[in-house]
């Protein structure tokens, strides 16, 4: 069985060995200079979520902030949170510089639905990274005509790469799984320069017959339906004899 695989390449650049030019995303944060909870606390009341990029080549922290709403923006999308970002940073005193990084980590707190701190890791063009990217799933699989229902079990992968062969998503077509068939890791074929970190006997998708569970529920509404419809027809029934006898008392006092 084939299946279509898209790594979002962008056209190769005339100039860096034919490799694609993979466009990235770009997140404005500011430069913060005191740090510690009361601080942190400080800035979250005013809108802003404190945060930190680090690296190997970094001999110290570089303190972070950016704005709640344009965080909250920017990882609603699950391509810009996986992905290489161009970090533009803001500072007081000095020129904005850009450095590359990725989300590392962020602490989100469930209670009051907001993000707490976020963690950027630099990389460099030339330092492979491991990334998270979205597997999309695209087509209406033939076998759900036939009467099964899609059943997704993997949504992101596991890659290292170099952060210009990192791709924005992974678009499997899956128009042609039938029913019962399967589609796994070994299904798909990701380019050369991309090293697949996770199983490769995952599975990402199948179709399946529905579970006993879903049919009885499917005879239960069916039956209900019936119920419904008998009952309304007693009802129609009492109503057209009640309109004869009505009729016929009404004849009867005539007389």
């Amino acid at each position: 069985m084939q299946f279509k695989l898209q790594n979002n390449e962008k056209e190769k650049t005339e100039r860096g060995g034919g490799k694609p030019n993979m466009k990235r995303k770009k997140l404005l944060v500011e430069t913060r200079n005191k740090k510690g909870k009361e601080e942190n606390k400080r800035l979250r009341n005013s809108g802003y979520v404190p945060g930190v990029l680090y690296s190997p080549r970094d001999k110290e922290n570089l303190l972070l902030k950016v704005p709640e709403k344009e965080l909250h923006h920017f990882l609603s999308d699950k391509k810009h949170s996986h992905g290489i970002i161009d970090l533009k940073i803001k500072k007081d005193d000095a020129k904005d510089v850009t450095r590359l990084a990725v989300i590392k980590d962020f602490q989100y707190d469930s209670l009051q639905k907001r993000i707490n701190h976020f963690d950027f890791y630099g990389v460099t063009m030339k330092e492979k990274v491991t990334l998270q990217v979205p597997i999309v799933l695209e087509g209406e699989p033939k076998g759900i005509k036939e009467g099964g229902i899609l059943d997704i079990s993997l949504r992101e992968i596991e890659v290292e790469c170099l952060p210009v062969d990192a791709p924005e998503a992974i678009t499997v077509d899956i128009s042609q799984l039938g029913f019962n068939d399967v589609i796994t890791l070994q299904d798909i074929e990701l380019p050369k320069d991309i090293k697949l970190l996770t199983d490769i006997d995952r599975t990402i998708a199948s179709v399946v017959a529905p579970t006993k569970e879903e049919e009885v529920v499917s005879e239960e509404e069916a039956a209900e339906g019936e119920e419904v419809s008998e009952g309304e027809r007693k009802i129609e029934n009492k109503a057209k004899e009640a309109q004869t006898e009505e009729k016929e008392e009404k004849k009867d006092k005539k007389e």
